[in-house]
């Protein structure tokens, strides 16, 4: 096989100066920015996503959820007879649970934020259609 009979559109990409990118049918040579044949489309293998921006994702959940968590145990702490060295404790973290929740949703905004301009960056380089 030719490996055109793969790809009945014949679609290849090209880089500014004309080159193959490694995507569309297989030229054949071997080189940089050109795939081997047999290889697939899909030979070289990238992550996915930002491992970074997936922690922060992680970050922001335990931000989100915690506050209410940390709120129902001191609560409940309250609410039993506990002995005075709790009592402290309770009130300090339901004073501190809004402060985490509104730190998760100001990082919640901020990773909305940042995939919105990552969006546009990569929509923006792109070329327009044909």
């Amino acid at each position: 096989m030719s490996g055109s009979e793969h790809d009945p559109i014949d679609f290849r990409e090209v880089d500014a100066q004309g080159n193959p990118t490694g995507y569309g049918p297989a030229t054949g040579q071997t080189g940089l920015g050109q795939r081997q044949a047999g290889t697939g489309y899909f030979g070289q293998r990238r992550l996915a996503a930002n491992p970074f921006i997936v922690a922060l994702w992680v970050l922001e959940a335990i931000l989100l959820v915690s506050p209410f968590g940390v709120f129902t145990i001191a609560q409940e702490s309250l609410n039993s007879v506990t002995e005075p060295q709790v009592m402290p404790v309770s009130y300090m973290w339901i004073t501190f649970a809004p402060q985490i929740l509104f730190a998760g949703l100001a990082g919640l905004l901020g990773l909305l934020f940042w995939h919105a301009a990552q969006w546009q960056r990569n929509r923006a380089k792109q070329p327009p259609p044909s």
